[in-house]
């Protein structure tokens, strides 16, 4: 299907936000991210030691979900790493923690995963943005489709329909696992052989594929599918830097929208406030009328995204 590609000038935003305040926002908070990322392993660990002591089908399939949650919540914060949340000043040191403990156990790395993203926060939604790009190109990024189809497409990743695909896409296609630099190539190597005979020498290779491969590729897939929606596609307006943010209740949080990702809008005005702060962010800038005038804001993603991308015009994606 043609669409039609609606360009909109959007204003700074971060210009009328008190600076001292922004400032305050934008300050780095690198010990609750080690902790939040400890936080999640502990939980993932947990599910794991449940599952295999229940040695139950339903609580497996219950605690495959739950880790696939927790997988999306680490994939949020490695996106802090790649913001050098964890350290500014030492950016070796904020990648290689980022790496071992977000990246890598993906198959990627934050080096990769920044290189490409700093197109997407610069182009975004455009024919500069390769993500957006790539994603037009699947007819489950075409909007509007109907609820049905909508849900289809959701079951179809929890099924692992599209798992392969997406990982060549992130892996190769987006460069997150290629062409690196030397030391980061090292690094993987290392934390793979490590990690290779941790398996081997403790006989874990069916826990690993039971409780890590199979959410990433099932749970995990529809989640990240459901949250891309929310974030650039069927918007019903062009919206402020492309993007929609979604007010989602304490559910949709654990489940679909972990530290603040939800907050998208904001953190495309602002990328240097750390995800506990989008929230407090997204309060200051619902004071001022063009933010309010202007920004896509979404109530729900089973409920209002829901219904935003099935009727959003078909002639028309706003960028």
């Amino acid at each position: 299907m043609h669409k039609t590609i609606v360009h909109k000038q959007d204003i700074d935003m971060r210009s009328h936000i008190d600076q001292s305040l922004l400032k305050a926002m934008a300050t780095p908070a690198p010990f609750r991210l080690l902790l939040q990322t400890a936080i999640e392993w502990l939980w993932i660990i947990a599910l794991i030691i449940a599952a295999v002591w229940c040695s139950n089908i339903a609580v497996s399939l219950v605690c495959m979900l739950l880790i696939a949650t927790r997988q999306h919540a680490l994939l949020a914060l490695m996106h802090e790493y790649s913001h050098y949340q964890l350290s500014r000043k030492h950016a070796w040191l904020n990648d290689l923690i980022g790496d071992i403990f977000t990246a890598l156990p993906f198959f990627i790395t934050v080096h990769g995963f920044r290189r490409n993203h700093m197109l997407h926060h610069r182009h975004g939604a455009t024919d500069q943005d390769h993500n957006w790009l790539a994603s037009l190109k699947k007819d489950r990024y075409q909007f509007p489709k109907t609820r049905k189809q909508i849900f289809i497409e959701i079951l179809k990743h929890c099924l692992g329909r599209y798992t392969m695909d997406d990982l060549k896409g992130y892996t190769v296609d987006a460069g997150m696992s290629v062409n690196l630099p030397r030391a980061v190539r090292i690094n993987a190597t290392i934390f793979t052989i490590i990690i290779a005979a941790a398996i081997i020498y403790f006989k874990l290779w069916l826990i690993v594929l039971l409780y890590w491969v199979v959410p990433l590729a099932t749970f995990l897939a529809a989640i990240l599918y459901l949250r891309d929606m929310g974030e650039h596609f069927g918007m019903p307006a062009p919206g402020i830097y492309n993007a929609r943010t979604v007010v989602a209740g304490w559910i949709e949080r654990i489940f679909i929208c972990p530290h603040g990702v939800n907050f998208h809008t904001e953190h495309h005005i602002c990328p240097a406030v750390p995800f506990f702060r989008l929230k407090q962010l997204h309060d200051v800038l619902l004071k001022n009328s063009y933010y309010r005038d202007n920004a896509v804001i979404t109530h729900g993603y089973l409920s209002g995204l829901i219904d935003e991308v099935s009727a959003v015009p078909g002639d028309a994606v706003f960028v």
